[in-house]
């Protein structure tokens, strides 16, 4: 009876192999340097004012490489901007499949609470959109389509059947909710110095989500 040969390993290829992984290891370490250098410099600066090189230098990285892993700039901006809102998608989704069955008003109350804390540790995220939602360009629209439209209308929903808000009740409600549960953190320089606290220490984080869910359901008895 013949012996079933066993596969043998080549030293070359193992060694092949390892070089590839540290290849791919230091291509994913540049590209998480860029993303988070251009998540700063395009919330602090906007799109326009900065450039591929700005990145590069405050990634600390090599010139091209920026355009190596991403191509041109508008790629490299959906790729910044994608981290950032598929990140809160995530985080969202997974929290709230762990509060399974809950009323329409505590399911109302998780998402003020989470946007306060998702703000208070990203506000990057309300400096970017206070750089893009001033103006009517192809980034504001992209936002939009591909992230900011889909979450609004579930919530219009929610919101619609928790507080019987009409359409015109509920633009007024999400903007007050999107402003309050972001200010604090994305003025954070201010308030440090205006109050002399952090506004991002995790009990005041708690005070502000309580006070703005009290806040906000209470249109439930206007």
């Amino acid at each position: 009876m013949q012996s079933e040969k066993m596969p043998m390993t080549s030293p070359a290829g193992t060694a092949i192999g390892g070089r590839t992984r540290r290849v791919q290891e230091r291509a994913e370490a540049t590209k998480s340097k860029l993303i988070d250098a251009g998540r700063v410099m395009f919330s602090e600066r906007g799109f326009d004012a900065v450039s591929l090189r700005d990145i590069e230098n405050a990634a600390k990285v090599k010139r091209g490489l920026l355009a190596y892993h991403f191509g041109d700039k508008e790629a490299f901006w959906k790729s910044v901007v994608a981290t950032i809102f598929v990140g809160m998608h995530d985080e969202f989704e997974q929290r709230l499949g762990l509060l399974r069955e809950v009323s329409e008003s505590e399911h109302l109350a998780f998402i003020v609470r989470f946007y306060v804390g998702f703000h208070a540790r990203h506000p990057e995220l309300s400096r970017l959109m206070s750089q893009e939602a001033t103006r009517d360009t192809w980034r504001i629209q992209h936002l939009i389509e591909q992230y900011i439209a889909p979450a609004c209308e579930k919530m219009q929903k929610l919101v619609g059947d928790s507080l019987q808000l009409d359409r015109d009740g509920f633009i007024h409600w999400y903007y007050i909710m999107v402003s309050a549960s972001s200010t604090i953190f994305s003025f954070a320089p201010e308030c440090r110095r205006l109050f002399n606290i952090d506004p991002c220490e995790e009990a005041r984080v708690d005070r502000h989500a309580d006070m703005l869910v009290k806040m906000l359901l209470r249109l439930e008895r206007d």
